[in-house]
This record gives C-alpha cells, sequence and structure tokens, in this order.
C-alpha cells in the first residue's frame, strides 16, 4: 500500500493511511487489532498477519472438532438419553 501511494505520488498523515486500511479490514480481524499497540503503518500490518493467521488456525481447529461431535449431534436427533436404556 505504502509503494502504491507513493508511485502515485499522494501525500496523506500516516494516521490517515492508518485509518482507510483498517476501515478495509475485516470485522474479526479489525476487533482484535483494536486491542493491540502498534507505532506505525508497518506494525499494523505485521500484527494483521498474524492475526489473520491465528484466525485460520482457530477456524481449522472448529472445522476438525466439529466433525468429531456427529455422535452427539445423532444422540439428540433421535432423542437418545442414555437413561432409557436402563429403564425395564
Amino acid at each position: 500500500m505504502e509503494f502504491l501511494i507513493l508511485e502515485v505520488g499522494i501525500q496523506e498523515e500516516p494516521r490517515l493511511i492508518i485509518s482507510r486500511f483498517q476501515s478495509r479490514l475485516n470485522f474479526d480481524t479489525r476487533d482484535k487489532i483494536e486491542l493491540l499497540p502498534y507505532n506505525d503503518f508497518n506494525d499494523l500490518v505485521q500484527l494483521c498477519v498474524r492475526v489473520e493467521e491465528q484466525l485460520k488456525r482457530k477456524s481449522s481447529f472448529k472445522k476438525s472438532y466439529s466433525s468429531t461431535s456427529y455422535v452427539t449431534k445423532e444422540y439428540r436427533k433421535y432423542n437418545y438419553s442414555p437413561k432409557e436404556k436402563d429403564k425395564p
């Protein structure tokens, strides 16, 4: 982004560049970034990369975990409870 700004010759205050960049982030990334400290635009970009990698790891973990809960979902579907097994 900085390269493009220099190429076009736009001169803006760093806080405006940061603000514009943040407004284009997805909500999950933006929420996390708001809580983390950064000094300049480069720090912000590096934080965004790390946060997005973390979010990808979490989403892949949720997908793998949800596939293991299939049996529990099937029990709920048929209203099965372990106590019914013990009834005469």
